[in-house]
């Protein structure tokens, strides 16, 4: 304390006290008006982080809705060209079931050591399919189907399963499908059990795939129809289009199939049917003089040469 201070206290102590109160406030305020500022600082400072926040968080929301919204412009059928499939190990058939599935009559086809349950694949999920899933889907029976009834609006989608080496081999090494592709007799005998037509060509699935032009177009120009006009029963009729003609003739499922318009027109367009096109959609042709029995004819021929 200066001198000056010291006098004024020990001549008047009451007089100095209150002069050194009276100029108090004047040094406090100073001092108390940042710390003041520096709370209303913060305060705001807080309040524009919530607000940000809650700003941020709303348009996250908006983004996702938005994104719901427009699911169905993401599955333009124009973005289904140049599919692939990934090479992620994913099965979304976690479920392994017993599958046990009758077609056609006597014909009963056990597939329990696939172990899983049939994959259906969708525009959702063929980039996580695996070579397993497509293997189940040509070798258990009417999996096949059954993916058609799935997407029956979306050919394309079909015809790129339909270019699938692994369920193309899958389902031509089936039991009850290599042997009628392997003997003529066989395909021939097949065409005319009527329970086994019936049971095909009623499915409400064939009744729609054969209704839709796109559909009937994709599935003939596929890969998986190639491999069944190189098969050997096949090609049989393909060299011989009247009896081919003829068998048509005698099935009432297949008559009506030739008078498609659609399968008219993919019948013209295929590299292996538009050559023999006129005879098999045109009137039945009488049946070829053979005996009776077309593989057992081939085998003769081939004996001669």
């Amino acid at each position: 304390m200066k001198k000056e201070e010291l006098m004024k206290l020990l001549r008047n102590p009451a007089k100095y006290r209150k002069d050194k109160k009276a100029a108090q406030p004047q040094q406090t305020k100073p001092q108390q008006e940042p710390a003041r500022k520096l709370q209303d600082k913060l305060l705001w400072g807080v309040g524009l982080g919530v607000a940000a926040l809650v700003a941020v968080t709303l348009l996250v929301i908006s983004s996702a809705q938005n994104r719901a919204d427009n699911l169905t412009a993401a599955l333009d059928p124009e973005q289904v060209k140049g599919l692939s499939v990934a090479e992620t190990e994913f099965n979304p058939n976690t479920g392994v079931t017993y599958i046990q599935v009758s077609e056609g009559q006597d014909r009963n086809v056990a597939v329990s050591n696939l172990g899983t349950t049939l994959p259906i694949i969708s525009r959702f999920n063929y980039r996580s399919f695996t070579p397993d899933n497509y293997e189940v889907i040509g070798a258990a029976p009417w999996a096949l189907t059954t993916n058609f009834s799935s997407n029956i609006s979306d050919p394309d989608l079909m015809r790129y399963l339909l270019s699938n080496d692994t369920m193309i081999q899958a389902f031509l090494a089936r039991p009850d499908v290599a042997p009628l592709l392997e003997d003529p007799q066989l395909l021939l005998a097949f065409t005319k059990d009527n329970a086994a037509m019936e049971e095909f060509f009623d499915s409400d699935t064939v009744k729609q795939v054969l209704a839709n032009e796109k559909m009937v177009r994709g599935v003939a120009g596929s890969r998986f129809m190639s491999y069944l006009l190189i098969s050997k029963a096949v090609k049989y009729f393909r060299d011989r289009p009247q009896e081919a003609a003829a068998a048509i003739a005698a099935n009432p499922y297949l008559k009506e199939v030739q008078q498609n318009p659609h399968v008219q027109a993919a019948v013209r367009e295929n590299p292996y049917l538009k050559k023999i096109a006129n005879i098999i959609l045109g009137p039945a042709a009488a049946p070829a003089k053979t005996t009776g029995k077309p593989a057992a004819a081939g085998k003769t021929a081939a004996k001669k040469k």
